[in-house]
C-alpha cells in the first residue's frame, strides 16, 4: 500500500498515528509530498489532490483520514480504534475533526496576503476552536476520538501558538502531554 502524506498535516498525522497503533507501518510505502505543488504522482492517484491518500493493494484509493483509519482498523492488529460503541467514538471524532478543520482554515487564511485575509472568517474559526476546546473530553482509551483530538490540539500548539487553549484547559493539556509520550505520537511529530 502507498500512503501519501505531508508531515505537518494534522490529517496526515491522524493516519500515521493510527498506522503505528494498528501495526500497519511495515506494510506501507510512505510518500511525503507537498500537496500545494500538485505533485503528479498524488494527482494521478487521487484527483482531489489532498493528503492523506492511500492506494490500497487492489489500487482502490481512499482519500479521507477517517476512512483510511477505518480501513487500518479492519486490517491491522491490536485493539480497535472504534471502541465498543463505534458511533459514540465517531461522534467524538467529528467534534475533534471540527477542531482540526477550524485550525487548518485559520492557518490557510493567514497565509493569504494581509490585505486579502478575511478577518471575520478567522474570528469565526477562532470561536469554533474556543467552543470545541471548552467542550471536548478525552476517553483515556486512545481510541480514534482521542487520536483525532490529540492531533488537533498538537496542531494548535504547532501552527497557532497564539491560541492559548492550555491555560483554559489545563486538564486537557496534561492529557495531551501524557499521550504525546506514546510511540505513535512521537514518531509522527511534524
Amino acid at each position: 500500500m502507498k500512503l501519501f502524506i505531508n508531515r505537518p498535516s494534522p490529517y496526515g498525522r491522524k493516519v500515521l498515528v493510527a498506522a503505528y497503533e494498528k501495526n500497519i507501518v511495515p506494510r506501507l510505502e510512505i510518500v511525503s509530498v507537498d500537496p500545494w505543488s500538485d505533485p503528479a504522482e498524488l494527482i494521478a492517484a487521487s484527483p482531489i489532490g489532498k493528503v492523506p491518500a492511500l492506494i490500497m493493494d487492489d489500487e482502490t484509493v481512499l482519500a479521507d483520514s477517517t476512512l483510511i483509519v477505518s480501513y487500518f482498523d479492519e486490517i491491522g492488529s491490536g485493539d480497535t480504534l472504534f471502541g465498543t460503541d463505534r458511533f459514540a467514538v465517531l461522534g467524538r471524532v467529528a467534534i475533534a475533526q471540527g477542531l482540526i478543520d477550524a485550525a487548518f482554515a485559520t492557518v490557510i487564511e493567514r497565509r493569504r496576503p494581509a490585505d486579502k485575509q478575511w478577518d471575520g472568517w478567522i474570528a469565526r474559526q477562532r470561536r469554533a476552536i474556543d467552543r470545541i476546546v471548552a467542550a471536548v473530553t478525552a476517553s483515556r482509551q486512545f481510541d480514534l476520538g482521542d487520536v483525532t483530538l490529540a492531533c488537533g490540539l498538537s496542531y494548535l500548539d504547532f501552527r497557532l501558538p497564539d491560541v492559548t487553549w492550555r491555560a483554559a484547559r489545563p486538564d486537557l493539556a496534561a492529557w495531551l502531554d501524557d499521550v504525546a509520550r506514546r510511540p505513535s505520537m512521537q514518531v509522527s511529530t511534524p
